[in-house]
């Protein structure tokens, strides 16, 4: 994997690239640059997995996070909005992480709405308001709940399936996760997180 990144404005410091080993973010190389140099990161990868770039290690929030496969990536930013605003190429797997949260945001968005008038309604004493939105509350968990239930049974060739299945469904029964083992293709299962979803499985069948 071969990472070009690009960040207008910024002329001189670390960057960092960052994976995620043993539940913690590490750095597995930096460069140092001076007058505007160019960035390229290269490092060996057996199967597609999230990366972060960084520029302050010491702020948890200011790194971007992208899918990295094998071939040629880059990542165009600028100092000024390095992880608000920036665009990436090169990688397809990449490319479908962006097109899955766009839909998990527009779940997220309309919890925080609902979260919002809850707390309001709860102000006011509308008891039967609050009870109402509550319900729509619990409805779209479900929706979200099915959603990614279907998306990573539905993408079972897919490299991020098995990563939202980590984060989605580590807690869920022996017989959705075997369900979603089995739409896994053999290459994904040989995955990094196909080999992880793997072992949360084998654990269930083991309690």
């Amino acid at each position: 994997m071969n990472v070009n990144i690009n960040i207008k404005n910024f002329k001189k410091g670390h960057v960092y690239l960052q994976k995620v080993t043993d539940s913690a973010i590490v750095n597995i190389d930096s460069i140092f640059v001076k007058n505007e140099e160019p960035i390229i990161f290269e490092y060996d990868i057996d199967s597609p997995e999230l990366f972060y770039v960084n520029l302050d290690i010491s702020k948890l929030d200011n790194r971007i996070e992208f899918f990295g496969e094998k071939g040629n990536i880059t990542i165009d930013t600028s100092l000024e909005k390095f992880n608000s605003d920036f665009k990436i190429n090169g990688s397809y797997n990449d490319s479908i992480y962006r097109e899955y949260l766009k839909f998990i945001k527009q779940f997220n968005n309309k919890k925080l709405d609902l979260i919002e008038l809850s707390f309001n309604l709860s102000k006011a004493n509308q008891v039967d308001s609050l009870v109402k939105v509550q319900k729509n509350l619990e409805t779209l968990n479900k929706s979200q709940y099915l959603y990614n239930l279907n998306y990573v049974v539905s993408n079972g060739d897919r490299f991020i399936s098995p990563l939202i299945a980590i984060n989605e469904f580590s807690q869920a029964s022996k017989v959705i996760k075997d369900t979603i083992r089995k739409s896994m293709s053999k290459e994904v299962q040989e995955s990094k997180y196909g080999k992880i979803f793997e072992k949360l499985v084998e654990k269930t069948r083991v309690n």
